[in-house]
């Protein structure tokens, strides 16, 4: 059992806790509302249109700032739900700012002062949950959304619905709260409609949530001016809820605006925890693959392609390091030059194919006759080179001539053919025939010619 397997019993029961936390916070006016509702008088008033005027000049403001930020986000990311958002803002503005203004008029006029209210709210809510219609559609054309003549439509639009909603508060039976219920109501309903739809979508943007909440709190705030009078404490109550979800909004927006301008693109933190560690799981094996990549490059620089052994830089390189060694320890070290007999005729006769297997096969006869401290590298063309460390000319000797022995015994299938092939071997030791490896390397080579003239496939080591 892991040390993981606890804390993986444990979480569905967090996972249930976290959503009612999320219930009991969406639902949490419905407390202060039944309690009012229940508990208090309604009669009981607090009317002050002084700090009337003064809470909806600031909410005003906050909404006239924030409709900016929102347009802004939706021209940077062109989301569908952003333009939609924009306009719930701008409309809430437009047609709520009345109703500050008619404060004064609340008892010549009620209506007028009001029927604004709820109408805003409407507005609002029927914007908001179009907006959530075109969740997740493709963005905007970038010059339709920064187009100002739907703008300014929309713009003129609200201002109308300003006049009419003069003109039906002013008109006969206006005094009446049939019409203040009936538009309230269905600002509720459309509020109610839209939590609905989000929870029926599972979408699980923390934006989103934020989105879901506000709605909330609309509706409730619709509910508690259902059951309100005027300037009583229920009254009062709607108005700190709605604020409350307008804030909660608000608070949505300026994220969206900090992060990718998109309320569907900031993800919640296991999105993001899980996003980290596909990414770090991705690095990890990009670095492996790198490493893995890096050392094949490595070999790749140090190895003859057709045979695999050492080439002639990487063999130098290596067989300078012996002699370094060596230097300093004072023992011997044996260089053998091996040189493939006949081989043009081999090509000649055979085909350069039928050449390649012979190396092949002979670097492979060879390398199996070494110890795992002796260095073979292909030379270039069939000519090999081998150092043997801590070997002097005799035990040298007795090695070449066991390769020589070995790789004569060999028979090469290439085409149907067996090819048999022969060695020349020269050997020279360091530092007896010189104190540098280039004079070693060409005194074995010398002796190689020498063992060539001599009749080949045979080892010349004086």
């Amino acid at each position: 059992m892991t040390a993981a397997a606890p804390a993986e019993r444990v979480l569905p029961f967090t996972r249930l806790y976290e959503r009612l936390l999320l219930v009991l916070v969406a639902v949490l006016p419905l407390f202060a509302i039944a309690y009012l509702h229940a508990l208090q008088d309604s009669t009981l008033t607090q009317e002050h249109h002084g700090a009337h005027g003064i809470a909806i000049l600031v909410a005003m403001t906050q909404s006239a700032f924030i409709t900016y930020v929102t347009w802004r986000c939706y021209a940077a990311s062109g989301e569908p739900l952003l333009r939609w958002l924009t306009l719930s803002l701008l409309g809430f503005t437009l047609v709520y700012a009345p109703h500050g203004l008619f404060t004064p008029l609340s008892h010549e006029h009620s209506a007028l002062f009001l029927l604004y209210g709820p109408v805003s709210r409407l507005v609002m809510a029927a914007c908001l949950l179009v907006g959530l219609l075109t969740y997740g559609r493709a963005s905007d054309d970038a010059a339709a959304r920064s187009a100002p003549r739907s703008w300014h439509a929309w713009i003129a639009g609200f201002l109308i619905l300003d006049f009419v909603v003069a003109a039906v508060a002013l008109g006969a039976g206006a005094h009446a709260p049939t019409i203040r219920i009936a538009v309230e109501s269905v600002a509720l309903l459309l509020a109610l409609l839209g939590v609905a739809l989000l929870i029926q979508r599972r979408i699980g943007s923390p934006l989103m949530l934020v989105y879901a909440i506000s709605l909330a709190y609309f509706a409730q705030s619709s509910l508690a001016f259902l059951l309100a009078d005027a300037w009583n404490h229920m009254w009062w109550l709607a108005h700190v809820i709605s604020v409350s979800g307008f804030t909660l909004l608000s608070y949505g927006v300026i994220r969206a605006f900090h992060t990718t301008r998109a309320f569907s693109l900031v993800f919640s933190q296991e999105e993001v925890m899980a996003q980290l560690e596909a990414a770090k799981a991705e690095a990890e094996l990009s670095a492996r693959r790198l490493k893995e990549a890096n050392a094949n490059l490595e070999v790749l620089a140090a190895t003859d392609p057709l045979t695999g052994l050492y080439n002639r830089r990487h063999f130098m390189a290596r067989s300078r390091a012996e002699v370094s060694k060596a230097a300093r320890t004072g023992a011997p070290i044996a260089v053998l030059a091996l040189d493939v007999d006949h081989f043009k005729r081999i090509n000649d006769r055979f085909g350069h194919a039928a050449g390649d297997d012979v190396l092949k096969v002979i670097a492979h006869g060879v390398s199996a006759q070494l110890r795992p401290t002796d260095l073979i590298g292909r030379w270039g063309g069939e000519e090999f080179m081998v150092l043997l460390p801590a070997t002097d000319t005799a035990q040298a000797y007795a090695i070449a001539e066991r390769i020589r022995l070995a790789v004569e015994a060999l028979k090469v299938a290439s085409g149907g053919t067996d090819i048999q092939a022969t060695l020349s071997i020269g050997v020279a030791e360091y530092p007896l025939d010189g104190s540098g490896l280039d004079v070693v390397f060409n005194r074995a080579d010398e002796r190689l010619y020498g063992a060539k003239h001599a009749g080949r496939n045979r080892v010349e080591a004086a």
